[in-house]
């Protein structure tokens, strides 16, 4: 939709919603325009032309029935062109208004359906209380009291909450016809009372002229003829004065009633002749109707009956004709909704049908998503595999280069320092004078010390028990060798764990309790160190501890914590490192138990 079309529907819409307060000016003949125009396919000028029908069928409302219902039935027919539900709540708003007026109260209920689905699907309160105002109408006309009230009572609520004051004093008038019918004459005095002044606040003539005409068809039927004679001239002026063909006339059919109930028959019959001019100009087979049967009525008891025949001749063919009218708007009004919903169909299955097209594209595409996904998570695995088989070969590396180291310091470097500790034994210190001898003896000694040293340190590489005796063996020997060192007390707590694990498992587990300890001996500055190494229900809990001063950057990472990391990586465990100044650091490690065989 280009911009301009979008312009014109925000400009339409804040028009329509605004509601049509003012009053057309009255026409005497259709326009020009109208027939000439040929609505196109464009949407904005055709709305441009549902709200001027909606202007000119508002206009003529209450002037001219037939005028109106034409505009009404194009405003409708437009809309349903474009399947624009805004304009068929206008139209269907002026239809309802002609058939209460007309007294079709089974058009009116379907119109009322109809707008109710329309106005909440939108979410235009204003036009469900309206369409809720006219379903309480149809109610109270067939006696259905209870249904009639709570529509009245649910209106009068939304009118009230949207500030519509004058909507929600005709709906209080109607309310008040209701319990007039009901014959609840004092509450039906009290809503009149409450809509007249609403009107006359908000200096309606054509409200206050409907509440007297309803004030005085009570009175009338009280027998109250003075009071309603008062209030239908009152009415009448009124009407006049806003130029209301349809008050006046339905005010000079109740007064032409009403002088015939006093037996004013000259008065009865020129109020119901000019009731009978109005009504034809009007077109309003109804208020024909009932203008005909009233002077039927009174020139029957001015005993003139050719007159009064003459007239019940003319009821007579009125009656058929109103009954083939109300056939034939019925027909006209549900054909029009059977077009409505037609159209709907179709266009609920060209959706469908978009919709089914956009699926299958959204499906296909999905389909290539899904496709490099798993692509990428095949290559990914890929990866990891790759990755792990080369963690696993490092550390493969590392302890073959470890068994190497170890086989090198024990085979060579200590026999190099056996035979020079040997050598130092077959010289005779006799000869020696004392200054030879204590130098004797100091190399003597750093010769046994680093001897001692390089087996320690082969054997904690590579220790035979720990492929001989399995992990906790190895464990205990280890911690008891580091407690050599009276600088830091190590302690080492087992919780179950009484078979032997994978020997790669414990090599691992091995190798990381000694880079852990060494740290702690290098690094730490603590007084106190803990291994715990527990058997849980789906895990192997190690956990490493001292009281020392933590690492001094985190994030610095030296290349014995990076092996830790992938030691434990590459027997698929977790490690979680807590560093904290001045208590120490703590290494928490879980090994799952399923990769433990």
């Amino acid at each position: 939709m280009s911009d301009l079309i979008k312009l014109l529907s925000i400009i339409i819409l804040g028009t329509f919603l605004s509601g049509s307060q003012c009053t057309s000016p009255n026409l005497t003949q259709y326009p020009n325009d109208f027939v000439e125009a040929v609505p196109g396919d464009d949407f904005a000028e055709d709305t441009v032309l549902i709200l001027k029908y909606y202007r000119y069928g508002a206009s003529y409302l209450f002037v001219d029935a037939e005028k109106s219902m034409f505009y009404s039935k194009h405003v409708l027919r437009l809309s349903q062109k474009h399947q624009w539900a805004k304009g068929k709540i206008l139209a269907y708003n002026l239809l309802s208004t002609y058939y209460l007026l007309d007294g079709s109260y089974d058009v009116l209920r379907e119109l009322s359906n109809e707008t109710m689905t329309l106005s909440k699907k939108l979410n235009l309160p204003l036009y469900t209380a309206h369409a809720k105002r006219f379903m309480a109408e149809s109610y109270s006309e067939y006696r259905q009291w209870d249904s009639a009230r709570i529509n009245y009572d649910q209106a009068i609520a939304i009118f009230t909450a949207l500030g519509a004051d004058s909507a929600k004093a005709l709906t209080l008038e109607n309310l008040a016809n209701s319990y007039r019918e009901k014959r609840k004459y004092d509450e039906a005095k009290r809503y009149y009372d409450q809509s007249y002044q609403i009107f006359t606040k908000l200096h309606s003539d054509w409200g206050r002229a409907a509440v007297l005409q309803s004030r005085g068809y009570m009175s009338v039927i009280l027998n109250q003829f003075a009071e309603a004679e008062k209030f239908f001239g009152q009415s009448l002026e009124l009407s006049r004065k806003v130029n209301s063909r349809y008050g006046e006339l339905n005010t000079l059919n109740d007064l032409s009633n009403t002088y015939l109930k006093q037996e004013k028959l000259d008065k009865s019959i020129e109020a119901g002749l000019k009731a009978f001019e109005y009504s034809k100009i009007y077109h309003s087979t109804q208020q024909t109707n009932w203008a005909l049967t009233t002077l039927s009525r009174a020139y029957k008891a001015k005993n003139m009956p050719l007159v009064a025949l003459e007239y019940n001749e003319q009821i007579n063919h009125n009656r058929r004709m109103v009954h083939d009218e109300y056939v034939k708007r019925q027909y006209t009004m549900y054909q029009l909704m059977y077009d409505n919903q037609l159209m709907d169909t179709e266009i609920q299955q060209k959706i469908i049908d978009e919709q089914k097209t956009i699926q299958s594209f959204l499906i296909g595409f999905s389909c290539l998503i899904i496709a490099f996904a798993a692509f990428l998570w095949f290559n990914n695995k890929k990866l990891r595999r790759k990755n792990a088989e080369i963690g696993e070969a490092l550390i493969q590396g590392q302890t073959i280069e470890r068994k190497r180291v170890a086989a090198e310091l024990h085979d060579h470097l200590g026999g190099t320092l056996a035979s020079l500790n040997w050598y130092l034994y077959g010289i005779d210190k006799k000869v020696l004078s004392e200054e030879e001898r204590k130098i004797y003896n100091s190399v003597h000694q750093m010769v046994g010390s680093a001897y001692r040293e390089v087996r320690s340190l082969s054997h904690n590489l590579m220790p035979a028990e720990l492929e001989e005796d399995g992990l906790i063996v190895a464990l205990n020997r280890l911690i008891s060798k580091l407690n050599e060192n009276k600088d830091i007390d190590f302690q080492f707590n087992l919780s179950g764990l009484n078979n032997r694990l994978n020997s790669k498992i414990e090599f691992e587990l091995y190798s990381i309790v000694l880079e852990l300890t060494n740290n702690i001996i290098k690094h730490s500055g603590a007084t106190m160190a803990t291994v715990d190494l527990k058997e849980n229900l789906k895990t192997i809990s190690l956990v490493v501890s001292d009281n020392g001063n933590g690492m001094i950057d985190p994030s610095k990472e030296g290349i014995g914590l990076r092996n830790v990391k992938n030691r434990v990586g590459s027997i698929h465990g977790k490690i979680h490192i807590t560093n904290q100044e001045q208590e120490g650091t703590r290494v928490e490690m879980e090994i799952p138990k399923n990769n433990i065989k």
